[in-house]
């Protein structure tokens, strides 16, 4: 007695056809790939639907499956680290600079609009020197 499948269906090389933000080759070979893994289609009808030789076939498999390997091995966990080029730590730095000279300018002109307005807190200043 056959056991039922149970969970969701299998689909297999069917996936390629979801995949929007590629060409339409790409997902015909693509297709093919697995299909050649998943025992569907032989080499050879395998290349015969893509229009190449066995050389050819291969050579594309393996580049595929090297490339989704590379994809597969384990990273760190989180985000990247930023880089900064020289030239963004530079940019930083200069927008810092601007910010530090912005507030020495804005408590120097409050300095001497309290000149202006109360001239006895500056005459004390004068004194105490």
């Amino acid at each position: 007695m056959p056991t039922a499948n149970r969970g969701r269906p299998r689909e297999g090389a069917e996936l390629v056809e979801k995949l929007d933000d590629c060409s339409d080759e790409a997902r015909s070979r693509l297709k093919v790939i697995f299909q050649t893994l998943a025992g569907e289609l032989t080499v050879e009808q395998a290349c015969q639907a893509l229009g190449i030789g066995r050389s050819a076939f291969n050579k594309l498999r393996s580049q595929f499956i090297e490339n989704a390997v590379e994809l597969l091995e384990p990273k760190t966990p989180g985000r990247k680290k930023k880089i900064l080029t020289p030239e963004q730590v530079e940019n930083q730095r200069l927008r810092e600079e601007i910010e530090r000279l912005k507030f020495e300018l804005e408590a120097q002109r409050l300095r001497e609009e309290i000149g202006i307005l109360m001239p006895h807190l500056q005459k004390d200043r004068v004194q105490k020197k």
